[in-house]
């Protein structure tokens, strides 16, 4: 069963997330929207990264996985539901997505992991429509879709009791579409302008963990990691073409010549991350704690797509979130052997959209649920707001259903009697 499971993750890990994984006109700025990277019990807890056990596998902190003491295969479901509230209008959206796919694999001397997630979405769809008396009614749309996914490798290893080091190399790759229209009222055939990247780059984390004894059953737990600069290759392509409303067959049609503009093939710079956190664990018992992460993206440009009213400054995110479990050996209640876990996190995403910085807050509840041997669901809700109606903008408030499986083996158990 052990290598079913694997096979059927390396089969479709590569088809899943060609997905658009966001509804939000937010997703505009920069690369998308940026998702959110860990497994569920990350995310009920506000997004810590600080907790490492033996059955989960932290994705974002890979020091973590030399904890591990199975053989993990974790999948991430996500289910969205969105109102976004301007000055004029109301509207509600939704959408799902597959969050994550991870196999974690212990070893003697260390664990290694690898999986596939998505980095960044781009699902946006924004109308104006100009009214007169003297011309046909026009409609301007501009549109976008796409993204970034994520593959990685990770390893994690003890150097002593209390110190884990790990590391990630992470291969991130996608396309994004961006397209704009207008549409002339009793026009059949209006005209378009796309333009589209297919992006490649690699990148690395590096991660610490600390677990210092304070008393026999109290420790303070303590984590960092850092992502250093690194940089995108976007191989680029932009057309203008008209099209029928009606049969959307196709009329004029001509490539851009960006090589005459140096745009063919560009760079995007990313700037480096790096967070730390500090938590109180009893084994087996509660943790709470609390986690400061920053991205430095104030002087990210992309010479092939801007847009005047959208600036960038260095991101940020502040999570405070813990669990508690009644009695893990309880034998007469289930109950007793659920974890309970909540959180709640400040985030500034670094994009600002008219001078204005979108902010998001979120807080979170979930449990983990016992199955059959050491696999567990991990099942919770998370409610959050992110922007405002200040200045012509948009208001999202929004609701996440996020489930998490994590299915547990042991390999490499030698026979004792044959």
């Amino acid at each position: 069963m052990k290598y079913i499971y694997l096979i059927i993750f390396l089969t479709v890990s590569p088809y899943i997330f060609a997905q658009s994984n966001t509804s939000s006109p937010y997703s505009i700025g920069g690369l998308g929207e940026i998702a959110f990277k860990g497994n569920a019990i990350n995310r009920h807890m506000g997004g810590l990264d600080i907790v490492s056990d033996s059955l989960h596998a932290n994705i974002n902190n890979p020091a973590s996985l030399g904890d591990l003491k199975l053989v993990t295969y974790s999948l991430g479901l996500n289910y969205k539901s969105t109102k976004l509230s301007s000055n004029a209008s109301n509207e509600s959206v939704t959408s799902a997505s597959i969050d994550y796919l991870v196999v974690a694999i212990p070893t003697k001397k260390f664990t290694f992991g690898f999986g596939i997630l998505p980095a960044t979405s781009v699902g946006y769809r924004l109308q104006s429509v100009f009214d007169s008396e003297d011309i046909n009614n026009v409609v301007n749309r501009n549109e976008g879709y796409g993204g970034l996914n994520q593959t990685f490798i990770s390893i994690g290893f003890k150097v002593f009791e209390f110190l884990n080091f790990g590391v990630s190399a992470n291969y991130n790759f996608g396309k994004i579409t961006n397209e704009s229209s207008r549409q002339e009222q009793n026009i059949d055939f209006g005209t378009f302008f796309t333009k589209t990247s297919s992006l490649v780059g690699f990148n690395y984390r590096f991660a610490t963990q600390l677990k210092i004894p304070l008393t026999s059953k109290v420790r303070l737990d303590a984590m960092a990691y850092y992502v250093p600069e690194n940089s995108l290759t976007a191989t680029n392509e932009s057309v203008y073409f008209t099209r029928s409303v009606t049969t959307q067959d196709l009329g004029d049609f001509e490539n851009v010549d960006l090589a005459a503009r140096n745009l063919k093939e560009t760079s995007i710079s990313l700037g480096d991350q790096y967070s730390f956190g500090l938590g109180i664990t009893k084994e087996k018992k509660w943790f709470v704690g609390g986690q400061y992460s920053q991205r430095n993206s104030a002087d990210y440009v992309n010479n092939f797509i801007s847009l005047d009213n959208i600036t960038y400054a260095n991101g940020s995110r502040l999570s405070f979130g813990g669990f508690y479990l009644p009695d893990y050996s309880s034998i007469t209640s289930y109950w007793k052997r659920i974890v309970y876990r909540a959180g709640m996190r400040f985030e500034d995403t670094g994009v600002l959209f008219n001078d204005q910085p979108l902010k998001e807050t979120g807080i979170s509840f979930g449990v983990s649920l016992p199955m059959a041997g050491y696999s567990n669901a991990n099942i919770g809700i998370e409610f959050g707001k992110r922007g405002s109606q200040d200045n012509g903008l948009i208001q999202e408030s929004y609701w996440n259903l996020i489930v998490g499986l994590s299915l547990n083996d042991i390999w490499f158990i030698k026979r004792k009697f044959n």
